[in-house]
């Protein structure tokens, strides 16, 4: 019994222990090699296989030259998205369940089909070091059975640092080999908040 309670209590422990140290630094899990790419201006993406997933979860860090609240204020706004991220045809905020919870529907054109519509619950956080947005789909396109993700952002160097996370599953095998493409969309995106924050900053200042 006391042999199993340590135990409890030291699962606990490293739990916490993990929780506080993700917090605490958002390039902690990066290499030298990482750093000097963000440095350039280029994204680092990185992938993480999850234990009977089709796809893997998708990381993608990038240094963005404005504010850490000019970044977030670009995350809340959902009526000119369609104006810096390609393929996006609309964002609209249907429902506010609270303050900090934000679903909304997005319109998306693809590829193969015409365009694809989908409803994701947003929910953000401010946090000590910065601002974090974290999502799921209540309603996924017919392409994806789920999809969860984050977008964090934090104070780096003067700077900002963004950190885009998602895995999402794909509905069938037969979509499981556009796994490349999603990741370049991914990027994109991360490429267009970035410019499109660096823009606004610049015209602010």
């Amino acid at each position: 019994m006391q042999s199993s309670a340590r135990k409890t209590v030291l699962f606990a422990a490293l739990l916490t222990a993990n929780l506080f140290s993700a917090k605490a630094d958002l390039t902690s899990g990066l290499t030298a090699s990482d750093l000097a790419i963000l440095e350039k201006g280029e994204n680092v993406v990185t992938s993480h296989s999850k234990p009977g997933a089709i796809w893997p979860e998708v990381r993608i860090y990038r240094k963005v030259n404005a504010s850490p609240q000019e970044v977030t204020a670009l995350f809340l706004d959902y009526e000119h998205a369609n104006t810096f991220i390609e393929n996006l045809v609309s964002a609209k905020v249907e429902k506010s369940p609270s303050e900090n919870i934000k679903d909304v529907r997005y319109t998306v054109k693809l590829p193969i089909i015409f365009s694809i519509s989908y409803l994701a619950r947003n929910q953000y956080e401010k946090t000590p070091d910065g601002f974090i947005v974290k999502w799921h789909l209540i309603e996924p396109p017919l392409v994806a059975k789920s999809a969860v993700g984050s977008l964090r952002v934090e104070a780096y160097k003067g700077a900002s640092i963004i950190c885009y996370t998602n895995h999402v599953e794909p509905a069938t095998k037969l979509i499981a080999g556009l796994r490349g493409h999603a990741i370049k969309e991914a990027v994109k995106t991360v490429d267009a908040i970035a410019k499109e924050a660096e823009r606004r900053s610049t015209i602010a200042r």
